[in-house]
């Protein structure tokens, strides 16, 4: 398969601040313990398929659950996402394929039978994580020269005390699939690292073994991206050293990071510190868009709550 046309300035300005939001939340919503599986991509080529509508389906929909309607995008973008794993485009993957969103629709309606929305705290989180991505997408700005660069001028000796960096990284696999008992480890790791265990420590008991080790040596952002990705840098650069972060949710499991050292930019242009800059100015963005969001939401709420003693 021949790769895809490269995208023009302005897309890829507009792909680097979704790439930015969607890391920046997860790494906001963890802290708060909201992690959920990956959603299907919003956006995949479109699939061309035979199949047509039965009478009394509107053209736009492959399947009617209990009066739920699948439309038909929706089910392009789960086969989109089959014939990239490199499932041939048949009938049989076709039916197949909306076999299993009409498993799941009925799962999920069954789920809300059961109150699992009220009930469930995994469910719950779900929900809460999703309505953060949310709001965070519709309220974050395109983060273009003008906006970061500005940034980078009112916070510039904020930026000068952050060069390369050296880390210290454990990896917390899903054992079998089981991200919730990974999570668990994951904060274990962040807490015992706070409260200050020793790493080799709390690596021994949390930890398994990474897929790509990192080294011992200081990184600058863009190797440190290389080696584990954007979203673990974005919750490494916000920190100072001894800084430890949440659980950064990746395919498999979850990375905890403590920063060792952070060396200094000499000069400090805002050329060297991008990554940096992006990182900061998009979560300061997204914890705006979320104090914002809960205000409203409490404005028009019935909230009745104990009191604490001091």
């Amino acid at each position: 398969m021949s790769p895809p046309p490269p995208l023009g300035a302005q897309q890829q300005r507009r792909g680097r601040a979704l790439l930015l939001c969607g890391a920046v939340v997860g790494i906001v919503m963890a802290a708060a313990g909201l992690v959920r599986e990956p959603p299907v991509p919003q956006s995949a080529p479109s699939v061309s398929s035979a199949t047509s509508p039965p009478a009394g389906l509107p053209s736009d929909v492959v399947a009617r659950v209990n009066g739920r309607l699948l439309t038909r995008s929706e089910f392009e973008r789960a086969l989109a996402v089959e014939i990239a794993g490199g499932e041939v485009s048949s009938a049989a993957t076709r039916r197949r394929v909306l076999d299993r969103m009409i498993d799941e629709e009925l799962r999920a309606q069954h789920g809300v039978a059961l109150n699992l929305h009220l009930n469930d705290p995994r469910v719950r989180m779900d929900l809460a994580t999703i309505v953060a991505e949310s709001v965070v997408a519709a309220a974050t700005q395109e983060t273009d020269d003008t906006h970061l660069r500005s940034y980078f001028e009112a916070h510039r000796q904020r930026f000068a005390q952050r060069g390369a960096l050296r880390v210290q990284h454990i990896w917390v696999a899903a054992i079998e699939g089981n991200l919730g008992e990974a999570y668990t480890r994951a904060r274990t790791a962040t807490r015992l690292l706070r409260e200050g265990e020793a790493f080799s420590v709390v690596a021994e008991i949390t930890g398994n073994k990474p897929p790509r080790e990192l080294p011992s040596t200081v990184l600058s952002p863009d190797e440190l991206a290389s080696l584990v990705g954007r979203a673990v840098l974005n919750a490494v650069l916000t920190l100072a050293p001894g800084g430890v972060t949440d659980p950064v949710r990746d395919t498999g499991g979850f990375h905890v990071l403590r920063v060792v050292t952070r060396k200094a930019l000499s000069p400090p242009t805002f050329e060297a510190a991008r990554l940096d800059v992006e990182a900061e100015f998009a979560a300061e963005q997204a914890r705006r868009a979320l104090a914002d969001n809960a205000t409203q939401l409490r404005r028009s709420a019935s909230i009745e709550q104990v009191e604490f003693e001091p």
